[in-house]
């Protein structure tokens, strides 16, 4: 009966909230093993649609290193690739800039320390994260859509962020699911530590056994950057364990 109302809960939140703006859908597959005490490699791809599921926004893939040093502190490190859609652009003299895929490469390490309380968890996570994208020309257009013009030169740029995260985990007895809640900020290193953007995420993990699970959420990225739009994001995941 707990689950059957926490799922119903969870629910709403999910298709309601959304309904209030556009979306985007995020999905992810994750697969970790064990390489000795404490170590665990593990390597994730990310498919993203654009706002209202109309088309794909990005891809990614991603492989790291999480190790547990102490009981309540982990240690995470590893690199991501990403190839990007970005959206038509007008320039300022007028000109059309269609949508272009952009590939982009980042280098992460964090820290994440837990505490446990009663039949909650609370986890601060530090991210630092270095993104560079590469340069390249790209096709541009008149005004009309339809002339070519000569093609848009895309300098390189490196950006330098550090995520600050805080999440509450709820473990409800005899229950699979997971429940949690949280806040999450980026400040640009390269800009002298100002906010970027922020992110505010509901959902639920969901163990269907020892080696496999799956998770829902819900989350609203206020403000915008290179990385994301600000809107609303329905996100599922899985998980399995080799």
């Amino acid at each position: 009966m707990r689950n059957r109302v926490f799922v119903a809960i969870l629910t709403s939140i999910i298709v309601v909230c959304p309904s209030l703006r556009a979306q985007s859908l995020w999905t992810s597959v994750e697969m970790n093993k064990k390489l000795g005490k404490g170590l665990t490699t593990f390597v994730e791809g990310e498919y993203r649609t654009h706002d209202g599921f109309a088309a794909t926004e990005r891809w990614s893939g991603t492989i790291g290193l999480d190790y547990k040093a102490l009981p309540f502190l982990k240690l995470t490190g590893g690199y991501t690739y990403i190839h990007q859609q970005t959206e038509q652009e007008i320039t300022k003299k007028g000109n059309i800039i269609p949508p272009y895929w952009q590939p982009k490469h980042r280098a992460f390490f964090a820290l994440t320390g837990n505490y446990e309380w009663k039949r909650f968890t609370f986890a601060l996570r530090e991210r630092y994260q270095y993104t560079y994208r590469t340069e390249q020309y790209v096709p541009k257009f008149d005004e009309d859509g339809v002339t070519p013009k000569d093609d848009e030169w895309v300098k390189s740029k490196g950006k330098h962020i550090l995520r600050s995260r805080l999440e509450v985990e709820y473990n409800i007895k005899r229950s699979k699911f997971r429940p949690f809640v949280s806040y999450e900020i980026y400040n640009s290193l390269s800009d002298g530590f100002a906010v970027d953007k922020a992110r505010y995420t509901i959902g639920s993990d969901y163990k269907i056994n020892k080696r496999h699970s799956v998770s829902l959420f819900y989350r609203y990225i206020d403000k915008a950057d290179d990385d994301e739009a600000s809107g609303n994001v329905i996100g599922i995941g899985y998980k399995f364990k080799l």
